[in-house]
Protein backbone atom coordinates (compact mmCIF):
# COMPACT_ATOMS: atom_id res chain seq x y z
CA UNK A 1 0.00 0.00 0.00
CA UNK A 2 0.84 3.69 -0.42
CA UNK A 3 1.66 5.78 2.32
CA UNK A 4 1.20 9.16 3.10
CA UNK A 5 0.80 11.70 0.56
CA UNK A 6 3.72 14.16 0.92
CA UNK A 7 3.55 17.75 -0.96
CA UNK A 8 6.80 18.56 -3.05
CA UNK A 9 7.55 21.46 -4.97
CA UNK A 10 7.66 20.80 -8.95
CA UNK A 11 5.64 17.28 -7.76
CA UNK A 12 2.24 16.41 -8.09
CA UNK A 13 2.36 12.91 -7.13
CA UNK A 14 4.50 11.78 -4.32
CA UNK A 15 4.18 9.21 -1.16
CA UNK A 16 5.59 7.23 1.20
CA UNK A 17 7.05 3.84 0.21
CA UNK A 18 8.02 1.81 3.19
CA UNK A 19 10.32 -0.98 2.12
CA UNK A 20 9.45 -4.55 2.97
CA UNK A 21 13.00 -6.12 1.53
CA UNK A 22 15.08 -7.99 3.79
CA UNK A 23 18.21 -6.93 2.40
CA UNK A 24 18.77 -3.99 4.66
CA UNK A 25 18.06 -3.06 8.54
CA UNK A 26 17.01 0.76 7.83
CA UNK A 27 18.58 2.37 4.68
CA UNK A 28 16.13 2.57 2.58
CA UNK A 29 13.11 1.13 4.74
CA UNK A 30 11.51 4.28 4.54
CA UNK A 31 11.83 5.85 0.47
CA UNK A 32 10.24 9.16 -0.61
CA UNK A 33 9.51 8.45 -4.55
CA UNK A 34 8.70 11.02 -6.84
CA UNK A 35 7.97 11.20 -10.49
CA UNK A 36 9.90 13.95 -11.27
CA UNK A 37 12.37 16.24 -9.32
CA UNK A 38 14.55 18.56 -9.68
CA UNK A 39 17.45 17.45 -7.74
CA UNK A 40 17.28 14.65 -5.07
CA UNK A 41 19.86 16.11 -2.75
CA UNK A 42 18.10 19.63 -2.45
CA UNK A 43 14.70 18.07 -1.63
CA UNK A 44 16.14 15.97 0.94
CA UNK A 45 18.27 19.14 2.71
CA UNK A 46 14.76 20.48 2.40
CA UNK A 47 13.53 17.43 4.05
CA UNK A 48 16.16 17.92 7.13
CA UNK A 49 15.78 21.14 7.49
CA UNK A 50 11.67 21.06 8.53
CA UNK A 51 11.48 17.63 10.07
CA UNK A 52 13.57 14.65 12.08
CA UNK A 53 13.74 12.59 9.39
CA UNK A 54 14.23 8.63 9.82
CA UNK A 55 17.60 7.70 9.42
CA UNK A 56 18.22 5.59 6.22
CA UNK A 57 15.26 7.50 4.14
CA UNK A 58 15.60 7.32 0.89
CA UNK A 59 14.67 10.14 -1.29
CA UNK A 60 13.99 8.70 -5.09
CA UNK A 61 12.96 10.21 -8.82
CA UNK A 62 12.23 8.84 -11.58
CA UNK A 63 13.52 11.48 -13.43
CA UNK A 64 15.77 14.37 -12.24
CA UNK A 65 16.19 17.69 -14.47
CA UNK A 66 18.54 19.94 -12.28
CA UNK A 67 20.56 16.91 -10.19
CA UNK A 68 23.97 18.40 -8.78
CA UNK A 69 27.17 16.52 -9.13
CA UNK A 70 30.40 18.18 -7.69
CA UNK A 71 31.46 21.58 -7.61
CA UNK A 72 28.03 22.39 -9.26
CA UNK A 73 28.44 20.08 -12.47
CA UNK A 74 24.78 18.74 -13.64
CA UNK A 75 23.45 15.21 -13.10
CA UNK A 76 20.60 14.50 -15.35
CA UNK A 77 18.57 11.83 -15.52
CA UNK A 78 15.90 10.78 -18.31
CA UNK A 79 12.83 9.48 -16.95
CA UNK A 80 12.35 5.77 -15.83
CA UNK A 81 16.14 5.26 -17.28
CA UNK A 82 18.75 5.58 -13.92
CA UNK A 83 18.72 5.75 -10.79
CA UNK A 84 18.47 9.15 -8.84
CA UNK A 85 18.92 9.10 -5.09
CA UNK A 86 19.48 10.60 -2.33
CA UNK A 87 19.72 8.91 1.17
CA UNK A 88 19.47 10.77 4.69
CA UNK A 89 22.04 8.84 7.31
CA UNK A 90 23.34 10.31 10.51
CA UNK A 91 27.42 8.89 10.83
CA UNK A 92 27.50 10.90 13.97
CA UNK A 93 30.73 8.72 15.38
CA UNK A 94 33.02 9.86 12.45
CA UNK A 95 34.77 13.13 13.12
CA UNK A 96 34.81 15.65 10.57
CA UNK A 97 38.68 15.28 9.62
CA UNK A 98 37.38 11.60 9.05
CA UNK A 99 34.54 12.68 6.60
CA UNK A 100 36.38 11.00 3.42
CA UNK A 101 36.78 7.78 4.93
CA UNK A 102 32.36 8.24 4.80
CA UNK A 103 33.26 9.14 1.06
CA UNK A 104 35.05 5.84 0.50
CA UNK A 105 32.53 4.01 2.27
CA UNK A 106 29.81 4.88 -0.19
CA UNK A 107 32.20 4.57 -3.33
CA UNK A 108 32.69 1.40 -2.40
CA UNK A 109 29.29 0.20 -1.88
CA UNK A 110 27.99 1.52 -5.26
CA UNK A 111 31.13 -0.47 -6.59
CA UNK A 112 30.09 -3.59 -5.03
CA UNK A 113 27.04 -3.77 -6.18
CA UNK A 114 28.00 -2.91 -9.92
CA UNK A 115 29.94 -6.29 -9.30
CA UNK A 116 26.79 -7.67 -9.44
CA UNK A 117 26.15 -6.68 -12.86
CA UNK A 118 28.35 -8.81 -15.27
CA UNK A 119 29.67 -6.08 -16.53
CA UNK A 120 32.02 -6.68 -19.72
CA UNK A 121 34.50 -4.24 -18.58
CA UNK A 122 36.09 -3.70 -15.11
CA UNK A 123 34.67 -1.18 -13.69
CA UNK A 124 36.40 1.86 -11.01
CA UNK A 125 36.19 4.12 -8.92
CA UNK A 126 37.27 7.47 -10.39
CA UNK A 127 38.68 9.80 -7.44
CA UNK A 128 37.40 11.26 -5.07
CA UNK A 129 33.88 9.50 -5.95
CA UNK A 130 32.81 9.30 -9.43
CA UNK A 131 31.62 5.06 -11.09
CA UNK A 132 33.69 4.27 -14.22
CA UNK A 133 33.11 0.98 -16.21
CA UNK A 134 36.12 0.98 -18.44
CA UNK A 135 36.77 4.77 -19.07
CA UNK A 136 32.93 5.42 -19.18
CA UNK A 137 31.44 7.41 -16.55
CA UNK A 138 28.08 5.73 -15.27
CA UNK A 139 28.06 7.01 -11.76
CA UNK A 140 28.86 9.60 -9.67
CA UNK A 141 28.29 10.53 -6.25
CA UNK A 142 27.35 13.71 -4.11
CA UNK A 143 27.44 13.93 -0.47
CA UNK A 144 26.53 17.50 1.45
CA UNK A 145 27.73 17.21 5.39
CA UNK A 146 26.15 18.77 8.18
CA UNK A 147 28.44 19.07 11.26
CA UNK A 148 28.21 19.26 15.13
CA UNK A 149 31.40 20.49 16.63
CA UNK A 150 33.54 18.56 15.43
CA UNK A 151 31.68 15.07 14.51
CA UNK A 152 29.30 14.83 11.18
CA UNK A 153 25.97 15.06 12.00
CA UNK A 154 23.27 14.52 9.27
CA UNK A 155 24.89 13.63 5.82
CA UNK A 156 22.96 13.56 2.47
CA UNK A 157 24.49 10.60 -0.06
CA UNK A 158 23.26 11.38 -3.65
CA UNK A 159 23.99 8.64 -6.14
CA UNK A 160 23.33 9.30 -9.77
CA UNK A 161 23.56 5.82 -12.12
CA UNK A 162 23.15 5.79 -15.26
CA UNK A 163 21.10 2.37 -15.98
CA UNK A 164 19.34 2.31 -19.50
CA UNK A 165 19.63 5.51 -20.80
CA UNK A 166 21.19 5.22 -24.31
CA UNK A 167 21.78 8.88 -25.36
CA UNK A 168 23.51 11.90 -23.67
CA UNK A 169 24.75 15.62 -24.59
CA UNK A 170 27.19 15.63 -27.03
CA UNK A 171 28.75 18.40 -23.57
CA UNK A 172 29.66 14.99 -22.00
CA UNK A 173 33.02 13.24 -23.16
CA UNK A 174 32.42 10.04 -21.81
CA UNK A 175 28.81 8.90 -20.75
CA UNK A 176 27.46 5.24 -20.85
CA UNK A 177 24.93 3.60 -18.71
CA UNK A 178 24.79 -0.26 -17.51
CA UNK A 179 22.76 -1.58 -20.22
CA UNK A 180 25.21 -0.58 -22.70
CA UNK A 181 27.93 -2.49 -21.24
CA UNK A 182 26.28 -5.71 -20.10
CA UNK A 183 24.36 -8.44 -21.45
CA UNK A 184 22.32 -8.88 -17.98
CA UNK A 185 18.80 -8.08 -17.83
CA UNK A 186 18.46 -5.14 -15.42
CA UNK A 187 16.05 -4.11 -12.56
CA UNK A 188 16.12 -0.63 -11.27
CA UNK A 189 14.41 -1.39 -8.09
CA UNK A 190 16.90 -4.52 -8.00
CA UNK A 191 19.79 -2.44 -8.23
CA UNK A 192 18.21 -0.05 -5.22
CA UNK A 193 17.99 -2.68 -2.95
CA UNK A 194 21.66 -3.71 -3.08
CA UNK A 195 22.68 -0.30 -2.79
CA UNK A 196 20.65 -0.24 0.37
CA UNK A 197 22.42 -3.47 1.85
CA UNK A 198 25.63 -2.59 0.64
CA UNK A 199 25.79 0.98 1.61
CA UNK A 200 24.42 -0.11 5.01
CA UNK A 201 27.06 -2.82 5.47
CA UNK A 202 29.80 -0.61 5.33
CA UNK A 203 28.04 2.01 7.43
CA UNK A 204 27.96 -0.29 10.17
CA UNK A 205 31.64 -1.66 9.68
CA UNK A 206 32.85 2.46 10.22
CA UNK A 207 30.60 2.65 13.33
CA UNK A 208 31.95 -0.25 14.95
CA UNK A 209 35.37 1.70 14.16
CA UNK A 210 36.61 -0.21 11.43
CA UNK A 211 37.10 2.28 8.73
CA UNK A 212 40.97 1.71 8.06
CA UNK A 213 40.02 -1.21 6.65
CA UNK A 214 38.65 0.30 4.20
CA UNK A 215 41.90 2.45 2.94
CA UNK A 216 43.47 0.10 0.32
CA UNK A 217 40.21 -1.39 -0.58
CA UNK A 218 39.56 1.74 -2.04
CA UNK A 219 43.07 2.69 -3.30
CA UNK A 220 43.24 -0.63 -5.26
CA UNK A 221 39.63 0.36 -6.74
CA UNK A 222 40.76 3.49 -8.03
CA UNK A 223 40.87 4.35 -12.15
CA UNK A 224 44.20 4.34 -13.35
CA UNK A 225 45.97 3.15 -10.09
CA UNK A 226 49.56 3.19 -10.40
CA UNK A 227 49.32 3.26 -14.31
CA UNK A 228 50.78 5.96 -16.13
CA UNK A 229 48.25 8.16 -17.21
CA UNK A 230 48.59 11.97 -18.61
CA UNK A 231 46.97 14.88 -15.65
CA UNK A 232 46.91 18.58 -16.01
CA UNK A 233 48.00 20.79 -12.97
CA UNK A 234 48.71 24.39 -12.93
CA UNK A 235 48.32 24.87 -16.17
CA UNK A 236 50.32 22.26 -17.22
CA UNK A 237 50.21 18.87 -18.79
CA UNK A 238 52.07 16.09 -16.93
CA UNK A 239 52.40 11.74 -16.78
CA UNK A 240 52.49 10.50 -13.44
CA UNK A 241 50.66 7.59 -11.60
CA UNK A 242 47.87 7.68 -8.88
CA UNK A 243 50.12 6.20 -5.64
CA UNK A 244 46.79 6.45 -3.35
CA UNK A 245 45.23 9.03 -1.34
CA UNK A 246 45.72 11.19 1.79
CA UNK A 247 44.43 10.67 5.35
CA UNK A 248 42.68 14.27 4.19
CA UNK A 249 41.86 12.75 1.27
CA UNK A 250 43.86 14.34 -1.24
CA UNK A 251 44.78 12.43 -4.49
CA UNK A 252 48.43 11.61 -4.60
CA UNK A 253 50.49 11.29 -8.04
CA UNK A 254 54.06 10.65 -8.40
CA UNK A 255 55.57 12.34 -11.59
CA UNK A 256 58.17 10.78 -13.58
CA UNK A 257 60.86 12.46 -11.56
CA UNK A 258 59.37 10.57 -8.67
CA UNK A 259 58.13 14.22 -6.82
CA UNK A 260 54.97 13.40 -5.15
CA UNK A 261 52.37 15.51 -5.71
CA UNK A 262 49.13 15.95 -3.18
CA UNK A 263 45.41 17.76 -4.81
CA UNK A 264 42.90 18.52 -3.66
CA UNK A 265 39.66 18.38 -5.78
CA UNK A 266 39.73 20.46 -8.70
CA UNK A 267 43.30 21.41 -8.65
CA UNK A 268 44.17 17.98 -10.91
CA UNK A 269 42.40 17.20 -14.08
CA UNK A 270 42.44 13.72 -15.57
CA UNK A 271 42.84 13.55 -19.70
CA UNK A 272 41.08 11.26 -21.10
Amino acid sequence: MKGPKVRAKNQKSSYVMPKQSDNSLFVGKVAIRHKRLDSTNRYALDFLSKSLPTEGTAIIADEQWAGRGQKGNNWLSEAGQNIALSLILRPKFLLVKEQFLWNMAISLAVHEVLTNCQLQLPHYIKWPNDIYVGNFKVGGILIENQLRGSYLDWSVVGIGLNIFQKDFSPKLPNPSSLALLTEKKLNIDSILSQLYAAIERLYLKLRQGRGQELWSLYESKLWRYKEWSKFKWQEKEHEGRIWGVAPNGQLKIIDRKGQLHLFNFKEVQYIL
